[in-house]
Formats: structure tokens, sequence, C-alpha cells
């Protein structure tokens, strides 16, 4: 992992270490991150004046996206060129459906392709995920 100073530039760029039959390789950590919108999310409390007429607001939380995207701490978001790992997922029966552990795979498939196309082979990814139902199958 990359060490960074207080100004923003790299102290320490790590060399990897050796392997058996394999020379020097660098491990890179990638971790899952999953944020779902909702539309009528919003801070229920404000304050207005007097005067003011109380706006009416929808109920429920309305339609949701959902963003899955990789995480690395080299380059932020796992990305190559115009290729990146995020998902944008509309949820819902009348939209995409729901984001399950075969949209995942697909998604770690991808992501490790796009690792391998930016790394040339001088690194291996270690991704890490939580114990969310959703991962599970």
């Amino acid at each position: 992992m990359f060490i960074y100073g207080n100004d923003g530039n790299i102290q320490y760029t790590p060399k990897g270490f050796p392997v058996a039959q394999a020379g020097q390789f660098r491990l890179i950590l990638v971790t899952h991150d999953k944020s779902t919108f909702y539309a009528n999310d919003h801070r229920k409390t404000g304050w207005s004046h007097s005067s003011e007429k109380a706006t009416p607001q929808r109920k429920g939380e309305g339609p949701s996206l959902m963003i899955s995207d990789m995480l690395t701490s080299e380059w932020g978001q796992l990305q190559h060129g115009d290729d990146e790992a995020r998902v944008i997922f509309k949820v819902g029966k009348s939209w995409d459906g729901y984001f399950s552990a075969l949209d995942l795979l697909k998604q770690v498939e991808h992501s490790i392709d796009i690792l391998e196309d930016k790394t040339n082979g001088f690194a291996t990814g270690l991704f890490m995920f939580n114990n969310a139902p959703s991962h599970q199958k």
C-alpha cells in the first residue's frame, strides 16, 4: 500500500515480496462498496418562517438507485481507461429487479479483468467483502 505524506505526495511505494518460482509481485486490496439512494430520502425537519404554510411531502422511500463499486487504496475507484467496475442498478420489480449474488459475481469477474488490464501482471488483487445477505448464494 502506498503511504502518503501530509502534503498528499507519495512517501513510500511498495516493492513487493519474493515468491518461490514467481519472482516479485504486489498485493492490491480491492474492497466492495454498495450504497442505496432513495428518491424521497431527505431531512424531515427544518426551519421556516411562521407565515409559510407546510408543503406536503411524499410518503414512503420512493424509487431507489443502488450503486455497487470496487475501490482500491492505490487508485480509488477501480477503472482502466473508459472501463469501470461500477454498477448502477435501478432496484425494484418494475426496474432491474434486485441485486443478487449472481450480479455480484458478474461484477467481480469484470473487476478482475480490469485489474489484470491495469496491472499488466505486476500485482495480484485481494478482494474483500462484508457479510451482506446479497453476497451469499
